[in-house]
């Protein structure tokens, strides 16, 4: 997506579609064909046969032999392609082997130069169990590109068409954080919809800075992430909140029936290195409509 000055052009020329090929996968499989449509894209179909699990014989005790992975990966993607053809999307599929899935999909991923990457997950606890083993979270740590993923609790897709009515973007302020910022405004410029700015204050103050005048400054902060052109088709609003971060950001989600949250993922970022604390996680998997995560370059 290229940037001029604070904005971004947005493009979805090519959307990468990462499946496990179970029914698990097929919200999110709904939604990349939506946006492959809407963008007129080609949609990129990839499953990973994960060499870590297979087992070499047929007679394998433990694991699922890896000519039946093989076989079965051949099958879905062939019917997957079909199933794309007849709804008039341009597709092609690449069935990948490795031992490091979330690193075979970002390989594909910059080979082909993609605008998105679009995958599901699995668990209603978040990251900890998600398609193509545990991969999600090496996904949005390296992804050079966005990454949307459906979660178990997403509401699903009514119908073929795609269009954002009410985005939520929640920033920590780190690195690129206006770029992230322009990326969501050009989803919410492409759909005409409305968006929110937010930031977590998950203290009462810093460094002994008074509470008001601290939402003050971070109030500064999000409206100076809102180029004045933006104002010509839209009215955002900048919001400020305090607790949890993943608790805070859902319910704000809630409150304004979000269908796209927004935020950034950049390597060491609090939304990440707290994983075990569970941000990602439960944004992920009580999130009632798909997130997009940004990782910085």
């Amino acid at each position: 997506m290229p940037v001029i000055g604070n904005q971004v052009g947005l493009t979805v020329d090519r959307i990468v579609l990462a499946t496990d090929l179970t029914s698990a996968s097929e919200p999110a499989t709904k939604y990349a064909i939506a946006l492959a449509k809407r963008y007129e894209s080609s949609l990129i179909l990839t499953h990973i046969v994960d060499l870590s699990i297979a087992t070499r014989s047929e007679k394998g005790v433990v694991g699922v032999s890896l000519a039946d992975m093989r076989r079965k990966s051949s099958v879905e993607m062939e019917r997957l392609l079909k199933d794309f053809g007849r709804l008039g999307v341009r597709a092609t599929a690449h069935a990948l082997e490795s031992h490091n899935p979330a690193d075979a999909i970002i390989d594909l991923s910059e080979q082909l130069d993609a605008d998105l990457i679009v995958a599901g997950t699995h668990s209603r606890h978040g990251l900890s169990k998600v398609i193509l083993g545990s991969c999600a979270e090496g996904i949005i740590r390296h992804a050079s590109c966005p990454v949307l993923t459906i979660g178990p609790n997403a509401k699903p897709l009514l119908g073929r068409a795609i269009s954002f009515k009410t985005i939520v973007f929640a920033t920590d302020f780190g690195v690129e954080s206006e770029t992230k910022a322009s990326i969501a405004l050009a989803f919410a410029q492409d759909s005409g919809a409305k968006i929110y700015l937010c930031h977590v204050l998950e203290h009462d103050g810093q460094g002994g800075t008074p509470l008001i005048e601290l939402r003050d400054k971070i109030g500064s902060i999000l409206q100076k992430m809102i180029p004045s052109s933006a104002y010509d088709w839209c009215d955002p609003e900048c919001v400020i909140e305090q607790g949890n971060a993943a608790t805070q950001i859902l319910s704000l989600a809630q409150r304004v029936s979000a269908d796209l949250i927004v935020m950034g993922a950049k390597r060491g970022s609090s939304f990440l290195v707290h994983l075990n604390n569970g941000i990602v996680g439960d944004l992920l998997g009580r999130a009632e409509c798909p997130v997009m995560t940004i990782a910085s370059r």
